[in-house]
C-alpha cells in the first residue's frame, strides 16, 4: 500500500461491496422469507436485505467512471420499489458526476465515516496465546455457533441499535460467509466479544466488532484486531481496512494498530 489514491480506493470499496453482496447471498440461502436482492449499478452494488437493514445500501458507485441519469434512475427504483429509502455510501474519489447527480436529485446527507487502512505482511504476529499478563484469548467460531455469535455481538450495540430478530438473522448469516470468518474473544474463558473478517482480492475487511458492555476496557478489541490481522496476513492479504465513525473509540483502537485514515466517506439518502 503505497499511496491513498484512486487505485487503493477502488480496492477498498470493492472489498466492502463484495462483503455486502456475500451477506445478501447468505441471507437469501438461509432465510428465504427475507426478500433479498442485489443489482450492479454504475460499477458498484445496490444490496437489499429488508427495509431499514444496515446491509440495504449501495456502495462503490462511480469508482470506475461517470454515473448517468439512467444509473441514478435504476438506483432509486431498486429501493423505492421495495418500500425502502435509497442509502448510498459515497467515496470522495468517485467520479465527479456522482456528486453532481446527488445534488441535482435532492439527496441529503445522513452521516460521515472514515475509511482506514494499513499494509499487511507475513511478519504480523500470530496471537494464538495471550501476551504476558493478559487473560484474553480468541478463537474462530465452531460449527453451529453462528446464532450465539450474532446474539453476543448484536447486544454489544443494543445501546445504539435495537436488537430485532431480523437483525439477528442477518448477523448470523455473516458467520456463513463464503469469503469471511468470525471470531470470539474470551476473558477467563467467558465470552466477552466477537468480530468478523472478510477477505477479497487480498484485502482484509475488519468489521462486526463488539465487546460485552460489562467487560469493556479489558483489551478485548485489541485481541480481536490482532487475531484478525494475523489471520489475514497468513492468508496472503496485503492490505487491511476498516470503517469507523470519525473520532470514535473504534477509530482510536485501530489507529493504535497502524491503521490510518485514507479518506472520509459520506452517506446520502433519498
Amino acid at each position: 500500500m503505497d499511496f491513498a489514491d484512486l487505485a487503493l480506493a477502488r480496492r477498498l470499496e470493492a472489498a466492502e461491496g463484495a462483503a455486502c453482496l456475500d451477506t445478501s447471498r447468505s441471507v437469501a440461502r438461509l432465510h428465504p422469507e427475507i426478500a433479498t436482492a442485489a443489482e450492479e449499478i454504475a460499477g458498484g452494488w445496490a444490496v437489499f436485505t429488508g427495509a431499514g437493514s444496515p446491509i440495504s445500501e449501495a456502495r462503490g458507485l462511480g469508482m470506475n467512471g461517470p454515473v448517468s441519469d439512467g444509473d441514478m434512475d435504476r438506483l432509486a427504483s431498486f429501493y423505492h420499489s421495495r418500500n425502502d429509502a435509497v442509502r448510498l455510501e459515497v467515496c470522495p474519489l468517485a467520479d465527479a458526476s456522482l456528486h453532481q447527480q446527488l445534488a441535482r436529485r435532492g439527496y441529503r446527507l445522513l452521516e460521515f465515516s472514515n475509511m482506514l487502512a494499513r499494509p499487511l505482511s507475513q511478519t504480523d504476529p500470530e496471537r494464538d496465546t495471550p501476551p504476558n499478563g493478559s487473560r484474553i484469548t480468541t478463537r474462530p467460531l465452531a460449527a453451529g455457533e453462528g446464532p450465539k455469535w450474532a446474539h453476543l455481538v448484536a447486544h454489544c450495540f443494543s445501546e445504539y441499535v435495537p436488537v430485532t430478530q431480523e437483525l439477528l438473522d442477518i448477523m448470523s448469516c455473516w458467520t456463513q460467509s463464503a469469503i469471511g470468518i468470525c471470531f470470539f474473544a474470551l476473558l477467563d474463558g467467558e465470552l466477552a466479544g466477537g468480530a468478523a473478517l472478510v477477505m477479497h482480492e487480498k484485502v482484509a475487511l475488519l468489521g462486526g466488532a463488539g465487546t460485552d458492555v460489562r467487560l469493556r476496557g479489558r483489551g478485548v478489541q485489541r485481541a480481536l484486531i490482532e487475531s484478525r490481522l494475523a489471520f489475514a496476513a497468513k492468508a496472503g492479504c496485503d492490505v487491511a481496512m476498516t470503517v469507523t465513525l470519525p473520532g470514535s473509540g473504534s477509530q482510536r483502537n485501530v489507529e493504535r494498530h497502524g491503521f490510518h485514515v485514507v479518506y472520509s466517506r459520506t452517506k446520502f439518502t433519498l
